[in-house]
């Protein structure tokens, strides 16, 4: 197949470059030429900006065209505007964030999942395009933004769109450092904050794993709207994984819900991963039904090996600061208690 990869120097659009490579497609990829980034010989380079010059892409034809950065309906239609009417497939990256009620688990893909509204559109359309390449700039809108760009997919292509709603995506190389926090932390050692219940449940993808199912289905044909993360499992399987492949002697000390939250500590963002009970419509956001992709092929990897791997990355790294992760101070507050 002939790919385009929209953000191919990106986390996931890099997995899905080398995934097409490995699988003998003709690849190209589309960059704004910012990142620095080692391209396989075989793959083309077409350079432009999806926010302010796609003269790169006019009237070109590609079997699978692979969006993993649009984040509003404006962004997918330009795109789909520039390339020639007669592409194969369009994969849009979509996000598990469209889902707006998460209070009980298993939510599939016809879960209730909000358009944006006029004014969350105007709010977009006037973040500086600067701004328009990161998800952290479009907030509580994001989700519904999501939505709406995959029904200007869904409009214009119909069954040659292929929807996928993503979860977390981990790996090394995650520029988020959600999950590698929780791997760093545990290789360091020592007593550590564990969030809550030790049976809660929790789920992420491999960025590797995303990227096979992509590829893979579109050489198959697939369409239409998936869920995309990994199988849910408790947060004492994920930590007591984290401590066999580090070979770590660190302490769990489980900690309430409501000890977390008094000691002023950020859900999500100071601690990855982690939801409070009480926020109840994002309860079971970590627990989103995966049976559609599963039931299409999809496959995912032992968690032991997404852990080894981050873990022999980020030991390169280490004066690094993480960009999320339990602040010292108050993980010192928690464990005096």
């Amino acid at each position: 197949m002939k790919i385009l990869v929209v953000g191919g120097t990106g986390f996931l659009g890099g997995a899905v470059t080398a995934e097409a490579v490995a699988a003998g497609h003709e690849v190209s990829i589309f960059t704004r030429g910012r990142t620095p980034l080692e391209l396989p010989p075989t793959v083309t380079a077409l350079v432009g900006d999806r926010h302010a010059d796609l003269s790169a892409l006019h009237g070109m034809c590609f079997d699978l065209v692979v969006d993993t950065c649009a984040f509003t309906p404006l962004s997918v239609s330009l795109l789909l505007d520039a390339l020639s009417p007669d592409i194969g497939k369009y994969a849009l990256v979509s996000s598990c964030s469209v889902y707006s009620d998460c209070s009980l688990p298993d939510v599939d893909e016809d879960g209730t999942a909000p358009c944006a509204t006029e004014d969350q559109l105007a709010f977009a359309n006037a973040i500086p395009l600067a701004d328009r390449s990161d998800a952290m700039s479009y907030g509580l809108a994001y989700g519904p933004l999501k939505r709406s760009a995959e029904l200007v997919a869904i409009d214009r292509l119909d069954r040659r769109a292929l929807i996928l709603r993503s979860g977390l995506l981990v790996g090394a190389g995650d520029y988020s450092d959600r999950l590698t926090y929780w791997v760093r932390r545990v290789d360091e050692g020592g007593a550590m904050v564990a969030p809550g219940d030790p049976t809660r449940r929790i789920q992420f993808i491999d960025v590797r794993d995303a990227a096979n199912f992509i590829v893979a289905g579109a050489e198959h044909g697939l369409g239409g709207v998936f869920n995309l993360t990994g199988s849910p499992m408790t947060w004492e399987k994920f930590l007591r994984a984290c401590q066999t492949m580090s070979n770590s002697d660190c302490e769990l000390r489980w900690t309430a819900d409501d000890d977390i939250l008094a000691a002023g500590v950020v859900p999500w963002t100071e601690l990855p991963l982690w939801i409070p009970a009480r926020h109840k419509p994002l309860r079971h956001f970590l627990e989103i039904s995966t049976a559609r992709a599963f039931g299409a092929g999809f496959q995912t990897r032992a968690i032991e090996e997404t852990i080894g791997d981050i873990l022999m990355w980020d030991r390169q790294r280490r004066a690094m600061p993480l960009k999320a992760g339990l602040p010292t101070d108050k993980e010192s507050t928690l464990l005096s208690q």
